[in-house]
């Protein structure tokens, strides 16, 4: 018998935000490739107020007798409306600021306690969350996309140059806790050193768009405050695509033996002096076989594990209502 799930979650792909959060896009397919069905509940995220109608909406289903199995939140306040009810059990996905944020943390501590099963993305937010029964579970990498190719060919259809180093920062440079700001220092660092190089971001598109630029460019710089487990790190494994990062979430874990990558502290003479390490060199990295069983699907049958184990009763901190 297959189950039902109901998401809520405040980040999905749509024809307008392709790039928004598709590793949960991927997820809920790949779970429906196991014989999960899926209703989707997104929450417009711009206004506080759109979480209340969420929350009043899972609960008439719940009222309603909807025939779901469990709900599964993604993100601390989407699993916070999931727990406005007590006829399904809940899971919530927790991503990262939602448990690392000092602003967030105290609500995410919360739902993660009303939850009948925790996911997060690090053995850091497992231990943020307090709940030491929670699964790390990071989002898994879509092999089929994310993958070497040469770079050429990539520059050559994303009409980028072929006489400059290229820096990838594929994350949207609005965001405070990304720290653009800081990759822009470390970049003009390597400039002023004397090297051809540009900052490339990527934002708000479609994964196969995303993988086409980890192939054109030289390196990815990641310049994070806090982070639980980057997907942009294993899809630039995956497509061999060396890496300077700042020592957050599980990247240092992640890099380990990986060549062309570094890991250093926020510091940006630190940082441009691996970053131009790294194009100096200009060899692609080999941390690919790293990744290499941290697929979507993988990522899927961890997932279904969890919801099997809840509605089994095995969670040993399930509904603790303060």
């Amino acid at each position: 018998m297959s189950l039902r799930v109901l998401t809520v979650t405040n980040t999905y792909p749509t024809a307008q935000t392709p790039g928004d959060t598709p590793s949960i896009k991927d997820q809920v397919e790949a779970l429906a490739e196991r014989g999960v069905q899926v209703d989707l509940l997104r929450i417009d995220r711009r206004s506080r107020t759109n979480y209340l109608r969420a929350a009043a909406d899972v609960l008439r289903r719940a009222l309603a007798r909807a025939p779901y199995d469990l709900v599964h939140g993604y993100y601390g306040y989407c699993g916070l409306a999931a727990r406005f009810q007590w006829r399904y059990p809940v899971v919530v996905t927790f991503r990262g600021s939602d448990l690392l944020d000092a602003r967030e943390a105290r609500i995410g501590r919360l739902v993660a306690r009303w939850a009948d099963g925790v996911i997060v993305m690090s053995e850091a937010m497992r231990e943020a969350s307090g709940r030491p029964d929670a699964h790390v579970i990071p989002f898994g990498v879509n092999p089929n996309v994310f993958t070497w190719r040469p770079k050429e060919e990539a520059r050559r259809e994303l009409g980028l140059p072929e006489d400059q180093s290229l820096v990838l920062f594929p994350w949207d440079p609005a965001r405070p806790v990304k720290r653009y700001d800081l990759a822009e220092e470390v970049v003009r660092r390597v400039r002023a050193a004397g090297r051809e190089v540009r900052l490339v971001t990527v934002h708000d598109q479609p994964h196969p768009v995303v993988a086409r630029y980890m192939n054109a460019c030289d390196a990815m710089l990641l310049t994070s405050r806090h982070e639980g487990s980057p997907v942009a790190v294993r899809e630039a494994l995956a497509s061999h695509l060396p890496i300077v990062a700042t020592d957050v979430g599980d990247v240092r874990a992640m890099l380990e033996g990986v060549e062309q990558s570094y890991v250093a502290p926020a510091d940006p003479a630190v940082l441009a002096d691996y970053l131009g390490r790294v194009l100096e060199r200009g060899a692609r990295a080999n941390g690919s076989a790293r990744i290499a069983t941290a697929d979507v699907g993988w990522a899927a049958d961890r997932v279904l594990e969890v919801y099997h184990q809840v509605l089994n009763g095995e969670s040993s901190m399930a509904r603790q209502i303060p």
